[in-house]
């Protein structure tokens, strides 16, 4: 969910991203982590990728995400948002001591 609202945004690709998740302080294991969660988000058809060069020649794999990433990410950030509610109110429920 993180990783695709982070290509809700704009392009990107693998150590941009990571570094992008840190800035959230959601930190993975290391470089190669974020590998496996792209590859999972390509397999499953929620983004699609590109190749193009850098300036420096290299050529870097560019991940964007479609509309059926779209979607599932809008269906995962309402499920997410109700779980905050049902904790929240679970939570406030045992301060009031019931």
């Amino acid at each position: 969910m993180c990783v695709l609202s982070i290509l809700s945004k704009k392009k990107s690709y693998g150590y941009e991203i990571m570094k992008e998740l840190e800035t959230h302080n959601l930190k993975l294991k290391g470089v190669g982590s974020i590998y496996p969660i792209l590859t999972k988000l390509k397999d499953q058809e929620w983004v699609n990728t590109y190749r193009e060069m850098t300036e420096s020649g290299k050529v870097r794999v560019y991940y964007k995400i479609n509309e059926k990433g779209k979607r599932f990410l809008e269906k995962k950030i309402v499920e997410w948002l109700e779980l905050q509610n049902d904790i929240k109110s679970l939570l406030e429920t045992n301060q009031k001591g019931e």
